[in-house]
Order: structure tokens, then C-alpha cells, then sequence
């Protein structure tokens, strides 16, 4: 492919533009700089978790909440004669082999819940839930010019704690409210100690004189927390959604905003990078799926995205009415997610539609891969070796074809000389040589054209796959899901950033010496040189997984290119070739021997 002047001079504009943006003078004016981010300390002097400071004005709905016992508010008579103690309510634990949760008696809710195999920036266990904990699963029921919301009124409850372990591996807790005497709201949570997911049975029993209508809410309210150092990343990959016979995406950028999805549902869920919290109605589907976001300026380049939900579900006028739920807190584990059987892994990141059965090869290879390979960073060094071998065919016959038609540089000259003032001849012409000595000119793209959806689809793999995060490789790669920085610059460099990474350095030099290989057109040259460098700018950024591929893979093909010999056709061979594939005489067909 030929790059000419203004294709290299728009490439190197695009360049300048990008390097701009990333000047101190533009970070200081458009982009001011964040706070640095404090830690909290917890009473036995661990640590709790990183907080980012914020504003005075949106303190008061962000601050984490004190896990604490409260002090009850009186019973009190709300406007539909509802008759129930309200108050912040006492704190309940859970814990099992693979997180601690803190529920609460305020509206049965859940406040907290900290992952044990995961860890933030700070070594501490991550939390999952958002900053300002009350409100999840809280029930509310459309009552007569008003809404009642249970998150507001003390539950009893029958345990203060539980503790799972090998030999308790499933336990339940049940909040009761009665409700003007007569009416009551039961939700039993149902625990197990070896899987994120649990239970929820929510018993309403003659709620028909407090619920005005045929439906009542399931509420999330505090949204997800941050929980990775890439705070505009996680923010960028912070959504909602929700599976009515396809799946439906909510998610705000700089604004308050909300929607609503009509139809049978079948969960509900929230994300950011890494980690999920859904609910799956079990016994009945939802009527419909309310989402709300407000963004909150948190002294970031962008806002904290606090996501809300409403999962609608019918309500019969009855005595007693029974639903069921599967809730799902934790990693976003493509296992785990599709072991629920309902489309949950919809969610996920694997790249666009047409990508993702490429994406969904790449993690099945790394999954099988890794149960031969415990270190994920020789499992990736195995995956190129393999997806070199499978392109093997494709790339050699693609420096097979460059090779031949540098052969017909010459003649190439000539036509363009002798046709300069006459394009649509000179291609004429050229389609004419090529075709007189057997050449495809897109012979040398199409092999790279059919890598791209495996490339694209490798990007959003190593960008969002929670398998490589905090998995180390070797010497000083950490954690294959970020940068691998060795140093930190005293001076920004203008679209570099501060942080030197080998590895984007190793992918920018195999590039060079790769493309410097295979690239003989003098008006390719500057391209041979800026390609690398522009890459490896802004490859800097990028997790170290993927600069460990796509460097292996440009070593591969270097070494493909000096120790593998092809067999390349001379001049005289390749119009034997075309001429003899003119002279080849058609094969008849015997009628008679088919009879």
C-alpha cells in the first residue's frame, strides 16, 4: 500500500494534534490536575480503602458510611397510615471464603461488600459498593399519593452475624417489618460459602392494604464504587443494563439522566471495569427496568458516574405474595457470569458484535490455556506462538506477494512516467501487468485485513478481562492489566506521560526493525520511522498483557521473516506461470461414465 505526501502529512497532523492534548499547558487550562487521592484507616489501623477527596457541595450524598450501631428513631405515622420504627438501623455481618458483607436493619439493606481475592491500589480487600452505602435492595410500594419506602423503616432481623466456612457452607438471615399490625414485609437472604451469588425471597403479606397498584420496586441506590487507579477508565466502562429478550444499555456522560425499559425482564444489573451487581428475578420475570445516573464532580478529568435501579415486578392483590431472586455481586468472570444461564455475560466487554465471537476464541484459549499455564504472562507468550502458527499461511503468502511485485517496480516506474498525465489509462495499464504476470495487488493487505478482528478483539480482551488483573508475570511486571512502569519522570512528556514502561519500548523497536524488514518503497520511509515512535506513545498507556502480545507477535514475524525462506518467482517464472495457466486445457465431462 502506498502512502503518498498529503497521507503522511495528514497521519503526522493527527500526530501533532494528539501530542497537544497532552501538553502541560493544555492539562493545566482544560484539564486541571486532581487531587491526590487519602486513605482510610479503619479502628485496627487497616486498611480500608482509597478515597478520592471531594467537593463541600457533594460530600454529603459521596461519604462512606460509618458501619455503626445507631440510635432508633420512635415508631411514626406516615400520610397512608403505615405504622413502623424509622432509623439508620444496626449493622449486620456476613462473611464467607470469598467476601464480607455489612447488611443493615435500616430497610434490610445491603451497605457493603468487600471482595477477599481482589485488591485495590493500596493492598487493601476492594469494595464493591458505592461510597454512600444505604439503599440497596431496598423495597418500595406505590402507596395512595405517596410511595413507601421500606428503606426507611427498622427491620428485626433473627441473626446479628454469620460466618461461612468448609464446614457451614450455607447459612440464611431473615428481616421481618411489620407494618400497622397486620401487614408485613419478610426478605430472607440465603448465603453460600463458595460463590458471590446468593438469595433473596421476599414474602409480602397483606401488603394489599398498604400497595396502591399492581407492582411494587426492588431499588439499588448507591451505586458502584472505583475501584481501579484508571479512574476515567473505570468511569468510561460504568453502565447499566438490563435483558428483555435483548440486551439494554443505560449510561451517562457529564449529566443527570434517566430511562426506562418497558417489557418482561429478566435481570438488572450495574458494572464498571471490572466488577458487576445484579439481580435476576427467579420465581417471576420484572415488568420493566428504571435506571438514573447523576454525574458528580470528584476533581477528575471526568465525573464519578453514581448509578441507581428499579426492577419492576407485578403485584397481585392478595393475601401473600412470593418472589425470588438471584443476586449476583463480584468479578465480571465470563465462567461465573454464564453459569446463571440468562445472558448475564451480555454485559461484558468483548468488543463490538461483529468482534465478539473472536473475543469469546480468545478468552476460551486463555481459560484452557491457563489450566496447563498457572502465569498468565507465558500463557499470552504460548497465545502468539499459536495465532502465529495459524497465520502463518496468510503471512507468508503476503511477503510472497510485496516480494513479487517489487520485482515489477520497474515496470511500474515506466507506466506511471509514460501515463503521468493520464490516470485512469495508467491504471488501466497497471491492472493489465499485474494480471499478465499473475499478481493480486491486494495480495500483501489481505492477510493483514483478516487479522483485524483478531487484533481489535485482543484490545478489548487485555483491557477489560478481570483474569489479568493483578496477575504477575515476571521481574517487574505486576499486574499484566496495567502499564508495567519501572520509573516515574520528574517532567511530563507531551503525549508520553511521566511513566517510563518497557514493554511499549520492546513493542516500538520489534515494530521498527519489522517494518524496516518488509517496507523497500523510498516514499514508505517516513512511515518506517514514525509509525513506531507514534505507537509507542501511545501504546505507553496501554496494560502490559497487550504490549507483551502484540511485541511477541512483531518479534515472530521478524524472525518468520529472516530464518523462513520463500520460494519468490523470478520474472520469467512468473509469466511461465500465468502462460501456462492459459494454455491448460479444460477438463471434459464424460456424460457416459455418469450413466
Amino acid at each position: 500500500m502506498d502512502f503518498d505526501k498529503k497521507t503522511i502529512s495528514a497521519v503526522l497532523l493527527i500526530g501533532l494534534i494528539l501530542i497537544l492534548v497532552q501538553t502541560d499547558f493544555y492539562q493545566k487550562n482544560f484539564m486541571p490536575a486532581p487531587p491526590e487521592a487519602t486513605t482510610v484507616i479503619d479502628e485496627q489501623g487497616a486498611i480500608e480503602k482509597t478515597v478520592r477527596p471531594l467537593p463541600a457541595e457533594t460530600k454529603e450524598t459521596l461519604v462512606a458510611p460509618t458501619l455503626k450501631k445507631e440510635v432508633f428513631e420512635t415508631p411514626v405515622i406516615s400520610k397512608e397510615g403505615v405504622i413502623a420504627a424509622k432509623g439508620a438501623g444496626e449493622d449486620v455481618m456476613i462473611e464467607t471464603a470469598l467476601y464480607k458483607a455489612v447488611f443493615s436493619t435500616g430497610g434490610a439493606t445491603l451497605r457493603s461488600f468487600r471482595l477477599k481475592e481482589y485488591k485495590g491500589t493500596q493492598g487493601e480487600i476492594v469494595e464493591i459498593i458505592g461510597q454512600d452505602g444505604p439503599g440497596n435492595l431496598s423495597l418500595r410500594f406505590p402507596s395512595k399519593g405517596d410511595t413507601t419506602d421500606t428503606g426507611l423503616f427498622i427491620f428485626d432481623v433473627d441473626k446479628r452475624a454469620i460466618t461461612l466456612d468448609e464446614g457451614k457452607n450455607q447459612a440464611s438471615i431473615e428481616f421481618t417489618l411489620d407494618l400497622n399490625g397486620n401487614s408485613q414485609v419478610r426478605k430472607t437472604f440465603t448465603f453460600y460459602n463458595d460463590r458471590y451469588a446468593f438469595d433473596l425471597r421476599v414474602e409480602l403479606l397483606n401488603m394489599n392494604r398498604v400497595v396502591d397498584g399492581f407492582s411494587y420496586f426492588l431499588s439499588w441506590r448507591s451505586g458502584m464504587a472505583s475501584t481501579e487507579p484508571d479512574f476515567n477508565l473505570d468511569m468510561e466502562m460504568a453502565k447499566c443494563f438490563t435483558y428483555q429478550g435483548d440486551v439494554e444499555d443505560f449510561g451517562i456522560s457529564d449529566e443527570a439522566d434517566a430511562e426506562t425499559f418497558v417489557g418482561q425482564t429478566d435481570w438488572i444489573a450495574l458494572r464498571n471495569k471490572y466488577f458487576a451487581a445484579a439481580v435476576i428475578p427467579r420465581s417471576d420475570k420484572g415488568q420493566s427496568a428504571i435506571f438514573a445516573g447523576t454525574a458528580v464532580d470528584v476533581g477528575e478529568s471526568v465525573p464519578f458516574k453514581k448509578y441507581s435501579f428499579d426492577l419492576q415486578m407485578p403485584f397481585t392483590q392478595k393475601d401473600k405474595r412470593v418472589d425470588e431472586f438471584t443476586l449476583y455481586l463480584g468479578p465480571l468472570d465470563y465462567d461465573i457470569v454464564t453459569s446463571f444461564d440468562v445472558g448475564l455475560e451480555e454485559m461484558m466487554d468483548l468488543g463490538y458484535a461483529i468482534f465478539r465471537p473472536f473475543g469469546k476464541f480468545i478468552l476460551w484459549s486463555f481459560t484452557l490455556l491457563h489450566e496447563i499455564i498457572p502465569n498468565y504472562g507465558f500463557v499470552i507468550i504460548v497465545f502468539s506462538i499459536l495465532v502465529k502458527i495459524l497465520l502463518f499461511p496468510l503471512t507468508r503468502k503476503s511477503y510472497q506477494s510485496m516480494k513479487e511485485m517489487e520485482l515489477l517496480k520497474p515496470m511500474m516506474e515506466g507506466l506511471n512516467e509514460k501515463y503521468k498525465d493520464d490516470a485512469q489509462k495508467k491504471q488501466q495499464e497497471v491492472m493489465k501487468l499485474y494480471k499478465e504476470y499473475g499478481i493480486n495487488p491486494l495480495g500483501g493487505c489481505i492477510p493483514m485485513v483478516l487479522q483485524m478482528p483478531l487484533l481489535i478483539a485482543l484490545f478489548s480482551i487485555f483491557n477489560s478481562t478481570i483474569e489479568l488483573r493483578g496477575a504477575e508475570f515476571i521481574w517487574w511486571i505486576t499486574d499484566l492489566a496495567r502499564p508495567d512502569t519501572v520509573a516515574m519522570l520528574p517532567f511530563t512528556v507531551p503525549f508520553y506521560g511521566n511513566k517510563v514502561n518497557i514493554l511499549p519500548l520492546f513493542m516500538g523497536i520489534t515494530m521498527f526493525i519489522q517494518q524496516k524488514m518488509t517496507m523497500k518503497d523510498p516514499k514508505q520511509k517516513a512511515m518506517v520511522y514514525f509509525m513506531p515512535v507514534f505507537l509507542t506513545l501511545l501504546f505507553n498507556s496501554f496494560p502490559a498483557g497487550l504490549n507483551l502480545y502484540y511485541a511477541l507477535f512483531n518479534l515472530f514475524s521478524i524472525i518468520q521473516e529472516k530464518f523462513i525462506p520463500y520460494k519468490i518467482r523470478s520474472i520469467e517464472e512468473m509469466r511461465a506461470t500465468k502462460a501456462k495457466k492459459k494454455t491448460k486445457p479444460r477438463a471434459k465431462y464424460d456424460y457416459k461414465k455418469r450413466k
